[in-house]
């Protein structure tokens, strides 16, 4: 894939390679993949979508006067976007950022503790075996402290857990730019190598810098 009309922008840290353009999503959704899920909401409309910039994740090729990177587009930023322009085949040019994946910053997404603590403590260490004193390579933070378990295998085994605390209530996602007076739960972070077409991790699962949805 290759652009010609773009403007690179100028982020904080000059060794991330980030280019504004105009997209044509919907001619190009078999190339763009999601990496976490969506969730059924009604409050994205054409107004939104055009006035917000979506921003995608690739593996660039750098040519002299020319943008050029892998047909593998991963959506980091507007997933609900991207779903309506594709649901709604909305053929138009579209404004986006694509942006170094394997240079940015990816984070856990916090997630607000809906239990008491001592009872989410006793229920990891139950199911999984979570421990603070286990040393694997994979944890569940709570406040600080990491409890880590060896039956977790790999990030995805630690992500369809997470899939599992979410849909049964115990947590729920809160931006990592706001303040709760909750305990924060957070969980060893996803790096760019662990993005695959074939994967969706859950809802809110990353909270990726730089950003520009302010």
């Amino acid at each position: 894939m290759k652009i010609k009309n773009y403007s690179k922008l100028t982020l904080s840290n000059p060794e991330l390679n980030a280019y504004m353009t105009k997209f044509n999503i919907l001619q190009n959704k078999d190339i763009i993949f999601p990496h976490e899920e969506t969730i059924n909401e009604n409050h994205i409309t054409n107004e939104i979508i055009k006035n917000s910039v979506i921003v995608f994740g690739v593996t660039f090729e750098l040519h002299e006067d020319v943008v050029s990177f892998k047909d593998e587009i991963f959506i980091l930023d507007g997933h609900h976007r991207v779903k309506y322009i594709k649901d709604n085949l909305i053929d138009e040019l579209f404004e986006v950022v694509f942006i170094d994946i394997h240079s940015v910053n990816i984070e856990s997404y916090n997630s607000e503790l809906r239990s008491d603590q001592d009872i989410f403590i006793k229920k990891i260490m139950d199911d999984k075996d979570f421990s603070k004193t286990n040393l694997g390579s994979f944890f569940i933070e709570i406040n600080n402290i990491k409890y880590f378990s060896k039956k977790i295998k790999n990030i995805y085994e630690l992500y369809s857990y997470k899939k599992e605390l979410l849909d049964d209530g115990v947590i729920s996602p809160i931006k990592n730019n706001e303040n709760t007076d909750k305990p924060i739960v957070n969980f060893t972070a996803i790096s760019s190598e662990n993005f695959n077409k074939d994967i969706i991790f859950p809802y809110k699962s990353t909270w990726i810098t730089p950003r520009f949805d302010v």
